[in-house]
């Protein structure tokens, strides 16, 4: 959707009579679910409901998200190597089992019913695999927009497309650097499941307290 054009702010009641004119409180905007507004009106940032008042922003930058690949990698071959594991230890067991009871007069039984188990276990390995592997493999990189305050609140919009990441952020540099500034978009929502994705880097701190560095 095309951004819409600035707008002159509406004039507050009360606003060439004598006196002291009642302060009128920037309106808050609706909440919708199918897309993010994101504004500048007078001074104030805008994303969805939450207001960041331009003069305290310390930090517009754009940061790569990218998928925990290796994580989900090293989260399957530690399933598998369990789960297998479990597996020829039950088949072996129930092989003896089979054995000490036929006397070694049924072969046949016991590869069936040692087969069954690594057939059980083969088939979980594959599930997890499309259910907790596959989905992080076919993520693409995030490109997130962040806003920081001079406080700890930190805003975050991210797109797999970096190039409105670097257009919401030339806008929201600009209207910083020249306050009579004002616009309005709406960036459209989309699930993603964050805990697919790895923020920032990885460090291994090393000793107990009164640790100077870190080795990443």
């Amino acid at each position: 959707m095309q951004p819409t054009q600035p707008t002159e702010p509406a004039e507050p009641p009360g606003a060439g009579q004598t006196g002291s004119a009642p302060f009128v409180q920037p309106p808050m905007p609706t909440y919708d679910p199918s897309a993010t507004r994101v504004a500048v009106t007078r001074r104030i940032l805008w994303i969805g409901t939450a207001a960041y008042p331009l003069a305290t922003v310390a930090r517009v930058s754009i940061t790569v998200i990218v998928p925990d690949v290796l994580g989900a990698i090293k989260r399957f071959l530690k399933f598998a190597g369990i789960v297998l594991g479990i597996a020829l230890v039950l088949a072996a067991l129930t092989a003896l089992a089979d054995t000490s009871h036929s006397g070694f007069g049924s072969s046949e039984s016991n590869n069936s019913g040692s087969g069954w188990i690594v057939v059980v276990s083969l088939v979980l390995v594959v599930f997890y695999f499309l259910v907790a592997t596959l989905p992080v493999l076919l993520q693409r990189r995030l490109h997130a927009l962040t806003v920081d305050t001079a406080g700890p609140p930190t805003a975050l919009l991210a797109w797999k497309d970096p190039k409105y990441a670097y257009e919401l952020q030339a806008r929201i540099t600009h209207a910083i650097e020249n306050p009579q500034t004002e616009f309005q978009q709406f960036v459209s929502n989309v699930l993603v499941d964050l805990r697919h994705y790895q923020f920032g880097d990885n460090v291994n701190i090393y000793g107990g307290q009164g640790n100077t560095g870190v080795i990443k």
